[in-house]
């Protein structure tokens, strides 16, 4: 999962901010969940989002290294980690459907898209067997 959010990471931060900026006027203010200010920031400091995403890694990969003997904490963690990063591969989806230009993330949205499902299954199933 930390590796498909690595990837998620990679992907957004190489031209999506860009792309972004590109399309905001094609996407519904329902679905805008960052300014084109914001983005624009992001474009001309890529370094700001380069340690964004360091530190989002370095924080989960410290909370499953804090709660690794707590079974149920750390299927709790998982479980709030894997919505957390559905909702943005869903939103991705989202406004590159409706903007109909499709953003430089989608491959990572694509793997999501098979991966997620299988993650929640197999979650739930270590429940069920515990």
């Amino acid at each position: 999962m930390i590796t498909l959010h690595a990837l998620h990471q990679l992907e957004e931060s190489i031209s999506f901010f860009q792309w972004y900026i590109d399309n905001a006027d094609k996407i519904p203010s329902w679905l805008l969940i960052q300014t084109t200010e914001n983005a624009q920031i992001a474009v001309e400091n890529p370094e700001y989002f380069i340690f964004a995403s360091i530190g989002q890694i370095l924080f989960v990969s410290i909370l499953a290294f804090v709660f690794r003997h707590k079974e149920n904490v750390t299927k709790v963690l998982i479980f709030v980690y894997i919505l957390g990063l559905s909702f943005f591969l869903i939103w991705h989806i989202a406004v590159s459907y409706v903007a109909h230009s499709y953003s430089p993330i989608m491959v990572t949205c694509i793997g999501g898209l098979y991966l997620v499902p299988k993650w929640i299954y197999k979650l739930f199933a270590l429940h069920i067997n515990s």
